[in-house]
């Protein structure tokens, strides 16, 4: 792997920054970066470079990587926060309310927890990083932070809004087709993503592809399915009519895990009574205990 180029701390990198991890999101070869555009060697891809930020995502879901369609996945969720303004209303809600504020408090201790359990890194992987909200939790203990989301309006939100240290690179991906290397990161931050993914496919590819870029270590969220939260959420179904919530076990997780030769280090809770989501710290490092 290159050095990374001299960047200023808190400068845009630049995607050239990553040139040597960046693969075709559509068939995993190598990608050449132009003056406007990054193409594919093989395939003939084209990528749009729009204002400094690469367009790399691919649209869609189980489609895309060979299996059947299902009746329910997250083509919609994916449509969402397109829009900087529509953006920059989900961001500024977790400034705005007292409760986001606490939650968001909670989310860099445990993040902060993880971060010092992994040690320094020198890239890591914030995906998806929405308006950077979290960013700050876990960028002091990187060289070089990847800002990569589906959505172009929280890229430009979080690029206008929010201020770290670290030299960061931004570009929109597909978690189901990160644009990156096996490997190619020291680690990976995925934040409130799998339970909006209504399929147990979408969950395990989720996974599968945090675990192939990450060199050392992912830390994720889940909605754990034995949480009071949707404990109290399927007692209520049957009278208010919401749809059940999109939940995986800490022993999914930690088989998961075992299955791609890595283990489940920690899964501590956000709350166990406001919250039913889990901070699961993932290690491929046998290192890291």
């Amino acid at each position: 792997m290159n050095s990374l180029p001299t960047a200023k701390a808190g400068d845009d990198a630049g995607i050239a920054a990553i040139a040597d991890l960046l693969i075709c999101p559509g068939c995993s070869s190598s990608l050449a970066i132009g003056s406007t555009s990054i193409d594919c060697k093989k395939c003939g891809a084209s990528y749009p470079l729009n204002d400094g930020i690469a367009l790399l995502a691919i649209r869609g879901t189980s489609e895309t990587w060979g299996k059947p369609q299902a009746n329910e996945q997250s083509t919609s969720y994916q449509a969402e926060y397109q829009r900087v303004d529509r953006a920059a209303a989900y961001n500024l809600s977790y400034r705005q309310r007292l409760l986001k504020r606490q939650s968001t408090q909670r989310e860099f201790q445990l993040i902060k927890q993880h971060v010092e359990r992994v040690g320094r890194s020198r890239i890591i992987l914030d995906l998806p990083c929405g308006g950077s909200r979290l960013t700050p939790a876990f960028a002091y203990a990187a060289e070089l932070v990847i800002e990569a989301d589906i959505a172009h309006g929280q890229l430009l939100f979080g690029r206008a809004e929010s201020s770290v240290a670290t030299p960061r690179v931004w570009m929109t991906a597909s978690a189901f087709h990160i644009p990156l290397r096996d490997n190619g990161v020291d680690g990976t931050i995925c934040v409130r993503l799998s339970h909006h993914l209504p399929t147990a496919a979408e969950r395990e590819r989720l996974l599968t592809e945090l675990l192939r870029v990450s060199r050392r270590f992912v830390i994720m969220t889940f909605f754990d399915h034995y949480s009071l939260k949707n404990l109290l959420r399927r007692l209520r179904g049957p009278f208010n009519r919401l749809p059940p919530k999109m939940t995986m076990t800490t022993a999914r997780v930690a088989e998961f895990a075992r299955e791609h030769g890595a283990r489940l280090i920690a899964a501590p809770p956000l709350s166990r009574i406001g919250s039913g989501h889990r901070y699961a710290l993932i290690a491929k490092d046998q290192g890291i205990v």
